[in-house]
């Protein structure tokens, strides 16, 4: 574990913004209490070495165990109030809209999107998950593009895996179906269904009142309770799942471009590439340049 003991290790810092992305990330964590909760619109995978770690988690102490893979949807407040040990932990995020685009089955996502810390069960599986995290870490220092892709690679299949043989973290009677997760009352449930709508639809011609009829409410409300929870409307976020498809397709096909605006649920290349250059700083030809992983 020498490189480990070299690598720097992250802590919580409370300045950050509510809702900041993380982005991918695959690091080296010091455990530390935190002050405040943190939330953010992305999966989070946490494994110990040693020692605990106990969450705050949607008004409940959750404590983790070592030699686990634990994860968790991040938009859920989330704190950590206690721990025992000071070993480094491994933490890794993947932004959720592209955890919703993998086609995960589905029992598998409504448990996380119920608020459900989930935890590997088989043993035999959990005994590898130090070396694949170090592999991981090894990828993201490398600074190599292919690695990195073979990261991400690797981190679905291990969420495939997961759902295989998964257990709930603690005791979450209430978590279960999207329609039957706490926070219903204050309209969480519609959202958690809009962003599934979403995921499931964005490569089609819909707009923000199909999303909303799609949970039976006006679009205006429906656009107001997703913005509460997630920080953008759902304009944003239906914009957001169809560029991070055209930036895959970019990266890993020789699709021409105007094939990929509209496999990627854009109406006009126009449209496309003026959304795209600002949200990615650059043209589709330019980002296929600096990202594709083939001739």
């Amino acid at each position: 574990m020498a490189d480990s003991e070299i690598r720097d290790a992250y802590t919580f810092d409370e300045e950050r913004s509510e809702l900041e992305p993380y982005g991918w990330t695959c690091e080296q964590w010091r455990p530390n209490l935190m002050g405040r909760p943190d939330r953010h619109n992305e999966l989070e995978l946490n494994l110990l070495r040693s020692g605990t770690l106990t969450y705050l988690h949607r008004g409940r102490r959750v404590t983790l165990e070592p030699g686990r893979l634990t994860i968790f949807w991040a938009l859920q407040p989330h704190q950590i109030v206690n721990f025992e040990g000071e070993d480094i932990y491994y933490v890794a995020t993947i932004p959720f809209t592209t955890v919703l685009q993998w086609r995960l089955p589905p029992a598998f996502i409504n448990e996380i999107m119920a608020g459900a810390m989930l935890q590997e069960a088989d043993e035999d599986v959990a005994r590898l998950d130090d070396a694949v995290f170090e592999r991981w870490l090894s990828d993201v220092d490398s600074g190599s593009r292919e690695a990195e892709e073979a990261m991400r690679l690797e981190m679905e299949a291990r969420l495939r895996r997961l759902a295989l043989s998964c257990e709930t973290v603690g005791d979450h009677e209430e978590s279960g179906s999207v329609e039957d997760a706490s926070g219903a009352e204050d309209g969480f449930s519609n959202v958690e269904q809009m962003a599934v709508f979403v995921a499931t639809h964005y490569r089609e011609d819909i707009q923000v009142r199909e999303i909303g009829q799609a949970v039976n409410l006006h679009p205006d409300y429906a656009n107001v309770l997703f913005r509460e929870a997630l920080g953008m409307t759902l304009s944003d976020y239906l914009l957001e799942h169809r560029i991070a498809h055209a930036q895959r397709m970019l990266a890993t096909t020789n699709e021409k471009v105007a094939s990929i605006a509209f496999a990627s649920g854009f109406g006009s290349i126009s449209r496309f590439n003026a959304a795209f250059k600002s949200a990615s700083d650059c043209t589709p030809t330019e980002y296929r340049r600096q990202h594709q992983l083939h001739d």
